[in-house]
């Protein structure tokens, strides 16, 4: 079985165009060809592919948005397929240092099985619009750990209220010597 996590991947455009150029070079990495991380049918609803939106970043601003969902995956740097995921993140790097202008922004979040092993990155490039998006990411995607109590104690068990013919509570005296409770 081994140790799992969960996880949200979002990286967000300016526009589509933008994202159809990155989406072309990802595509040529041989990782990206191996892995196939893009839904190949629609009726296809497993977690393992990207999926695409467009994102209200206001009410006057529209962005693109790509995301992967991934829930109790083996989700560890050197394997392969994490890899073809997440060399996303240097095709997108590459474009900024490239082209003046180019405007991106992306959300990595992730929380293992224990809860203090999460990881959480968010970053763009240098425009106005790329340092909103990545603000608006990190308000909307993020790691919430939650608590639960587990009661398992309750299959074991079985509730007497008598013993005996007494309550419980009728079968305990208090002392004035010892002030003790005694059965």
């Amino acid at each position: 079985m081994g140790y799992r996590s969960d996880g949200i991947i979002a990286v967000a455009f300016e526009s589509l165009e933008e994202m159809r150029e990155v989406l072309a070079v990802y595509r040529l990495d041989p990782r990206v060809q191996k892995h196939n991380p893009f839904q190949k049918d629609i009726d296809d609803d497993s977690d393992y592919y990207w999926t695409f939106h467009t994102y209200a970043l206001d009410e006057d601003t529209t962005c693109y948005l790509m995301r992967l969902d991934f829930y109790g995956w083996k989700w560890y740097a050197d394997y392969e397929d994490v890899q073809s995921y997440q060399h996303i993140f240097t095709v997108c790097k590459q474009f900024a240092r490239e082209r003046e202008n180019f405007t991106y922004a992306y959300r990595f979040v992730r929380g293992g099985e224990e809860h203090d092993d999460t990881e959480e990155e968010c970053y763009g490039s240098d425009t106005y619009l790329s340092q909103m998006m990545v603000e608006n990411l990190e308000q909307e995607v993020g790691v919430r750990m939650v608590w639960e109590l587990t009661d398992d104690l309750t299959c074991n068990t079985t509730r007497q209220d008598y013993y005996n013919n007494q309550t419980v509570s009728q079968g305990l005296t208090k002392t004035k010597e010892t002030k003790h409770v005694n059965i």
